[in-house]
């Protein structure tokens, strides 16, 4: 049990004066009586020093075990989703988690040391330090965005009422640090951060128990949403079957959802004796010198080559690939049987 500070000072202080004044007095036995208190002082204080110094030995390791204590995951919750920054960034994130936003803002988060950076200075309100936020939409709104392939916004999830979670990031770096010397010093703790901001994407149905949209941004998905979702799209499917078959009645979600379920789009680099011989589908939009050509040669049925610049003047090219999870589904069979249903056959 702790003693008072106090009191152990009054026991090992204020016995020896009592010594001392008996001893001036002559007061018969003070000789017995004082050793009797003086070996009784002493083993106080030999006692209190034992108690002390367990007590500090105690706080030292408490102290020891505070400081050699891992740090922990943070776990922030919002509207019934969630997010955990590991335990090596917990103190180096800033997650805002806003009760109420205009913008449906679940997660707002930023890499601290860049914000604090940035207080002060010319940068402090282009938002230094920013990872990502991740929002909540509706169905329509998500389509819109599709269809109008704005940059930065990606859909990664999707509830089962609809709703779909958006992850917002940046199309620029927001590193920020006081001085070259420093931003050189720090650049594996930005690196870290980015890499926590990815995971967080990849991994957000999967924590959350949502379905996973498969978005990268790319020009392939973005002419896709454009065909499925914007009804003033001008564009035509075609092969040399049928010649270009335009839109008419039928309904292009079914196949974009096709095109794109399970669906991962990246860009790739083909040499010229790499490209794809033999025929492929079509998706041209004419008014925007833009066309995307669907590989149905086998083998190559999930390549697809982008082609910009009105015919007859110099054209660019570029090629991607898409990964379809099922293993089985080929972009071009699927486009071809968009082609047919336009055809009406």
């Amino acid at each position: 049990m702790k003693r008072r500070i106090a009191d152990l000072v009054k026991m090992g202080v204020l016995v020896p004066v009592l010594i001392v004044s008996m001893a001036a007095c002559g007061a018969a036995g003070a000789q017995d009586k004082g050793d009797e208190a003086a070996g009784a002082a002493q083993t106080a204080v030999e006692e209190t020093k034992e108690e002390k110094t367990e007590e500090e030995k105690t706080e030292g390791e408490k102290t020891e075990e505070t400081a050699t204590q891992p740090a922990e995951a943070k776990v922030y919750e919002n509207k019934g989703y969630k997010i955990t920054v590991p335990a090596e960034l917990a103190d180096k994130i800033t997650v805002e988690t806003p009760e109420v936003s205009e913008d449906g803002v679940i997660f707002d988060c930023y890499e601290t040391k860049s914000v604090e950076a940035a207080k002060g200075t010319a940068n402090e309100n282009m938002s230094a330090g920013w990872l990502f936020a991740i929002t909540e939409r509706d169905v329509d709104s998500t389509r819109k965005m599709l269809a109008s392939d704005y940059p930065g916004e990606d859909p990664i999830a999707k509830a089962e009422d609809g709703t779909y979670l958006i992850y917002h990031h940046p199309t620029d770096v927001r590193y920020e640090r006081a001085t070259p010397e420093e931003m050189q010093k720090d650049q594996a703790e930005w690196e870290a951060a980015c890499a926590w901001a990815n995971d967080v994407r990849e991994n957000f149905a999967a924590d959350n128990g949502l379905t996973k949209v498969y978005y990268n941004g790319t020009s392939v998905e973005a002419a896709l949403g454009k065909a499925a979702f914007d009804e003033n799209a001008k564009y035509t499917i075609s092969t040399t079957e049928f010649g270009p078959m335009e839109p008419k009645d039928v309904d292009p979600i079914a196949f974009y959802e096709k095109m794109t379920n399970g669906a991962t789009y990246e860009s790739v680099n083909l040499a010229e004796n790499e490209v794809p011989d033999g025929e492929y589908v079509v998706l041209n939009f004419p008014e925007d010198n833009v066309r995307y050509d669907f590989f149905l040669a086998e083998g190559s049925e999930n390549i697809i080559r982008q082609v910009i610049g009105a015919e007859g003047s110099e054209q660019q090219e570029y090629f991607y690939k898409v990964t379809f999870e099922d293993g089985t589904s080929k972009a071009s069979a699927i486009m071809n049987e968009w082609y047919h249903a336009l055809a009406g056959k």
